[in-house]
């Protein structure tokens, strides 16, 4: 198998279960280019299982464009997660579900690189929403990730996330399936909306401050796609939702 020595078991099990529904290959040296295709069809046609920032595919996706081949990617939004704290001997000492929950807001800055591809007919991002197991193991010290990320040392180190499950699918094609991130309310009204009516909206959609602090980057990545319109720039900033024709993004 071709790079495969950094792969996450989350990562590794998606893939298995893709490339078993599709029949087709995994690991594919994509012809001409430094790029290594997750799972490639027949076809040509490409599934990228991406676990973080999308936009790290945005020259890979580009070239396949470009070559008239079709490319999904998936990208796992872990709604519900069990930590599992290991000592340092290998022992399960416990396992609690998290409180923390992702949703498709917090991808949005994964967006902000690859967004031109976004709506082309032969692109779907497609979102899981997954269930999963992080195991930490437990340090006699405080420990520093070997990315250095931490603001404050913890006596503990992540060693793998697993997928628990697969609780639901939605596929994001078109300008209308990205459009209904935008709360209904702030849709179907007629005069123009501020950020920080939108900021509210989400708030009241989703009942979660920190997807409410999405707003403004959902601005700005809407209105470079042309979901949204600046309709005033003084003495307030003011948008509106440009037409759209379909509802609901598709779901399994």
């Amino acid at each position: 198998m071709i790079n495969t020595y950094n792969e996450t078991d989350l990562h590794l099990s998606l893939k298995k279960i893709y490339a078993l529904e599709s029949e087709a290959r995994t690991e594919v040296k994509i012809e001409g280019t430094k790029w290594i295709a997750d799972i490639m069809t027949e076809a040509g046609d490409v599934i990228e299982i991406q676990t973080s920032n999308i936009s790290a595919l945005t020259q890979k996706v580009a070239f396949l464009l470009e070559k008239g081949k079709k490319v999904t990617v998936v990208h796992p939004i872990v709604e519900n997660k069990f930590i599992e704290m290991y000592l340092p001997d290998g022992t399960l000492k416990s396992r609690k579900k998290s409180p923390q929950h992702k949703s498709i807001y917090s991808i949005l800055r994964g967006l902000t690189k690859i967004y031109p591809y976004l709506t082309h007919e032969n692109f779907t991002l497609e979102i899981l929403y997954v269930e999963v197991s992080e195991e930490r193991r437990i340090t006699a010290e405080p420990v520093q990730l070997t990315n250095c990320s931490r603001r404050h040392l913890k006596n503990w180190f992540p060693m793998e996330k697993k997928l628990e499950k697969i609780l639901r699918k939605e596929f994001y094609r078109t300008k209308d399936d990205y459009k209904n991130l935008i709360p209904k309310e702030i849709q179907i009204q007629e005069s123009p909306f501020r950020q920080l009516d939108l900021i509210n909206a989400i708030y009241d959609f989703t009942g979660r401050k920190t997807d409410a602090k999405y707003a403004p980057l959902l601005i700005w990545l809407f209105t470079r796609m042309g979901i949204l319109d600046t309709v005033q720039e003084k003495p307030r900033r003011l948008y509106k939702v440009l037409p759209a024709t379909n509802s609901l993004p598709q779901k399994s």
